[in-house]
């Protein structure tokens, strides 16, 4: 029940179509806001001389706004990334509204982080610019708890009930998503914690793919052992009889992760 298919590529080597939908104030702003980043006094200094500004009161958000900003975040609620969503959709480029929150410790933050997701669900299943939702297992649970699962170390009673709350969770996602039919990706995360992430994201695809891939793992395939990984994955799905969404993580030259994503099963 593997689907095979070769993956789509986008170039952006023609200009013209990578940089169809913007103006020439878009690209001026772009070019210098890239200039001003690549300063490494300016990337050093610059964080904590904003702070300094914020916190004595001086009138500078709307410059954060109409710079930084408006280039790199498409809106601070679901609502307020619409315009961006449509305006990337039309010109072919597809959004995923990741609600990236991380590193919390109550129970409270969990859920609302799980609420925050199924709304990303929600919206699209609603919009067809946006082909995926995401999140992040450790928006769902304590970090240090996924630690002590993957160092397979004896859960307390109370870290047990904990840790099958944030299972609750993320079954809540994939289980929203398996009814919207929308495909969510899995994130990876550090690591030291990642081997725990995989047995939740396969326990999750062979609940909810069994007619056609919907939960997606992701594989970060700069990582020596990773492709062991994913090829075992790849046999188990065969054997369990169920689809295998897999997201292929890797790293540009300069150290960055992009990530390719394939929406048909494994390729």
């Amino acid at each position: 029940m593997i689907e095979n298919s070769e993956p789509r590529t986008l170039s952006f080597d023609n200009t013209e179509i990578a940089f169809k939908s913007k103006s020439d104030k878009d690209l001026e702003r772009a070019y210098w806001l890239f200039k001003i980043i690549a300063n490494n006094f300016l990337t050093k200094v610059g964080p904590s001389m904003t702070n300094f500004a914020l916190n004595i009161g001086l009138p500078i958000q709307g410059i954060i706004r109409s710079t930084i900003f408006k280039h790199f975040c498409g809106g601070e609620t679901i609502e307020g990334c619409e315009t961006a969503i449509n305006e990337l959709g039309e010109n072919g480029v597809g959004t995923i509204l990741d609600y990236s929150v991380e590193g919390e410790e109550t129970e409270s933050a969990f859920d609302a982080c799980c609420e925050e997701v199924l709304r990303t669900v929600s919206a699209a299943s609603k919009n067809k610019y946006i082909p995926f939702s995401v999140f992040k297992p450790t928006g769902l649970g304590r970090f240090e708890l996924f630690e002590k699962v993957n160092a397979k170390e004896t859960l307390t009673e109370s870290e047990q009930a904990e840790y099958q709350r944030m299972l609750d969770r993320t079954d809540r996602i994939c289980k929203a998503c398996h009814e919207a039919g929308v495909k969510v990706l899995v994130d990876a995360e550090h690591s030291w914690i990642q081997d725990a992430i995989d047995d939740i994201a396969r326990e999750m695809m062979e609940k909810y793919n069994m007619e056609k891939p919907i939960v997606y793992n992701t594989y970060q395939l700069y990582r020596s052992d990773k492709l062991a990984s994913l090829k075992a994955d790849f046999e188990y799905a065969k054997v369990r009889g169920f689809h295998m969404g897999a997201k292929n993580c890797t790293r540009c030259l300069y150290g960055n992760r992009t990530c390719t994503c394939y929406t048909n099963g494994l390729c």
